[in-house]
């Protein structure tokens, strides 16, 4: 029943939308959030909204999307949660469409924030939810508070939320950071705690998405460099700016991003690029007086070299450095070297955001699902999703539904929710289609329609649905002679085959070494030491063909380290078994299965690690503290891993079925 309280909140919104109200008693972004929810949303204050939730694979392709970003703000928003001494709050993390990526809250506002619909993967948009903080402060571009009867709708009244939106480097608002909670009054003092968090957040964005840019750090004060007040600037080789923080422009003067980005070094400041250079050349980090040509404003500032120059120094990389045209981001990180990638990464720099389909052909386990998601990192579509279909992985009776979604309804075991499929999903970014050869014939016909007409009708619906996406696609098979063979369609062969990319096998590539190392470091980060490894296993690794590619290497580096008693890999971690055929030792076998599944891309489950970890385990009859004691590790560590991996000792057989054993495991608990 619409309460009272609810009729004179509707009753105050539409007068003010009518203008019948006074100016000073309502903000003026406010009212006119309040206009476009009747004007173009076509929402009613009185009207319950069930907040918007995305389904799982959205979340995850969303999230994603802002890898980097979301890495960054969980620190931030966990720095957040014990700076603020009020109970009763939520702090979360949206994307661009207003899309919880990341909850931490209060348990004192938990009943609150069930009610209202804020969770992980909800839609808090202003189409879809009103005025609200989050949506509101991305329509804006601006911080916001929004407090209680601020709201448009009258069931989120009770709620007082202090957002702002997060930019990119070339000003995009790519995020939203809120703070929401059972406030009685509008928290000014909250809002600056966003503020300062989010701006942390573009800063730390900024300097690691740009690591192979020179990056120029300013401020009027010399001391503040390298504080969260100070300007960042990233140009590249040739002095074209390509990316500036919040703070270069307030001390720039400059009134947005457009106003720096694309413009030259030496435009925009009273220096050369070749006196950049030179102080870039030097080792320490000194900072050295500069003007700012428009507004004449004396600052300090110290040049950082990218990040490609600061290994050279360091020794860390034995080939040629990158070519000059390589640019900040996923795509470089894509090779270490070698010719045949390096040139795969320049042709893809050249149509990045032209709408030419991709096809990357190569064995299994070369890499294609990672090189596919840094074409669409490094592209226009970046914070768009990034939606992979498994096209060997999906069963025949399953994949029409999956991609192509289905009304509700529309065949028995449909849900009532119905399902947009994966096509709509992509939609605005791109779609990647892993081993099209294994899609059946009848839905390339349908594939090679949505592909022309860029729109997608569902199942059981008779309306089309209009679509905007880039397509890659990815086998192992040969697509000609499938075609020869009438088992691939020569159009949609040819729809695809925009671009065609090879990727090279782990044998063939000249960057084995660093590809190596740079596996090692990815794969030890939650170690408490930077792991590595001798001479004599790295020549060992070396010399291996290698049947499953950077797949499979990823998979017995993994086993290394998870058994590796100190922080330098040694033959003493590796077992000749792990890399033959037929072996029924743990290793190899989780290496071969691998290479079946959809692991092209990063193995969240790290099967290596867990298999061993359990094979550990079972040895020691599931007794934790003595599997701690074998693995040179703490007890913390293995707990830490095994709720990682999914580990529980229920698994096991010796906790299932041997009394003793499960004694001991419980004493090893204590």
């Amino acid at each position: 029943m619409t309460t009272q309280k609810a009729m004179r909140h509707a009753s105050l919104v539409e007068s003010a939308v009518q203008g019948l109200v006074p100016a000073s008693d309502i903000n003026h972004r406010v009212r006119h959030s309040w206009a476009r929810c009747i004007e173009t949303y076509a929402l009613d204050p009185l009207t319950p909204k069930k907040a918007t939730v995305v389904d799982r694979p959205e979340l995850q392709a969303r999230r994603e999307q802002h890898g980097l970003l979301l890495s960054i703000a969980r620190v931030e928003l966990l720095s957040l949660r014990k700076r603020l001494h009020q109970n009763d709050f939520g702090i979360m993390l949206t994307d661009q469409d207003g899309v919880i990526l990341h909850y931490v809250g209060d348990p004192g506002f938990a009943a609150t924030a069930k009610r209202s619909g804020l969770r992980e993967g909800a839609v808090w948009s202003e189409r879809e939810l009103g005025t609200n903080g989050m949506g509101t402060c991305i329509v804006e571009q601006r911080s916001v508070v929004i407090h209680q009867n601020e709201h448009f709708l009258a069931q989120n009244t009770e709620l007082t939320c202090s957002a702002t939106p997060i930019f990119d480097s070339q000003g995009k608002v790519v995020a939203a950071l809120d703070i929401s909670g059972s406030f009685n009054r509008a928290q000014t003092h909250t809002l600056a705690l966003v503020e300062i968090a989010a701006q942390n957040i573009e800063n730390r964005a900024l300097l690691e998405s740009c690591k192979r840019h020179y990056m120029l750090r300013f401020h009027r004060q010399q001391e503040f460099i390298s504080t969260p007040g100070e300007g960042i600037v990233a140009f590249d080789d040739n002095g074209m700016i390509v990316g500036a923080n919040r703070s270069a422009l307030e001390l720039l003067g400059a009134p947005d991003h457009r106003a720096l980005c694309g413009q030259a070094l030496e435009a925009v400041f009273d220096t050369t690029l070749a006196t950049q250079m030179q102080l870039a050349s030097r080792r320490a980090f000194r900072p050295a007086p500069l003007l700012a040509r428009a507004s004449q404003t004396r600052l300090w500032s110290a040049i950082q070299p990218p990040e490609r120059e600061l290994r050279a120094e360091q020794g860390r990389r034995e080939h040629v450095e990158l070519p000059a045209t390589s640019t900040c981001g996923p795509l470089a990180a894509m090779e270490y070297g070698d010719p045949q990638m390096a040139n795969n990464v320049r042709i893809v720099r050249r149509v990045l955001d032209r709408n030419i389909p991709v096809l990357l052909l190569g064995e299994t386990g070369t890499g294609k699902g990672c090189f596919a998601k840094a074409i669409h990192a490094a592209s226009r579509r970046a914070d768009k999703p990034f939606v992979t279909v498994n096209c060997a992985a999906i069963p025949e009776t399953l994949i029409e539904s999956e991609l192509f979604g289905y009304k509700a309804g529309a065949f028995t075991g449909a849900t009532r929710e119905g399902h947009s499929g994966r096509v709509v999903q992509a939609n605005g970014g791109t779609l990647f289609l892993d081993e099209i050869g294994d899609m059946p014939l009848p839905l390339q016909v349908r594939l090679l329609s949505v592909i022309e007409d860029r729109e997608v009708i569902p199942l059981g619906a008779s309306k089309a649905i209009p679509v905007d996406i880039r397509i890659i696609s990815a086998t192992h098979c040969d697509l000609l002679q499938q075609v020869r063979e009438r088992r691939f369609r020569e159009d949609l062969y040819y729809r695809l085959n925009g671009l065609s990319l090879r990727m090279p096998a782990l044998r063939d590539r000249h960057d084995s070494r660093d590809l190596i190392l740079n596996l090692i470091r990815e794969e030890s980060r939650d170690r408490d030491a930077e792991i590595d490894i001798d001479d004599a296993a790295m020549r060992r690794l070396l010399q291996s063909p290698w049947p499953g590619n950077i797949r499979q290497l990823r998979n017995v580096l993994r086993t290394m380290i998870a058994m590796s008693e100190n922080d330098c890999l040694t033959l003493a971690d590796f077992d000749e078994e792990w890399l033959s055929a037929g072996t029924s030792s743990a290793a190899p076998a989780v290496a071969s299965d691998a290479i079946e599944l959809d692991l092209d891309g990063d193995d969240v489950l790290g099967e290596a690690e867990r298999e061993a970890l359990r094979r550990v385990l079972e040895c020691c009859r599931w007794n934790v503290s003595a599997a701690a004691v074998q693995l040179h590790v703490s007890r913390k560590t293995l707990y830490r891993k095994m709720f990682r991996h999914g580990i529980t000792r229920r698994e096991g057989v010796a906790a299932e079925h041997h009394p003793r054993a499960s004694a001991e495991s419980t004493a090893g608990d204590g």
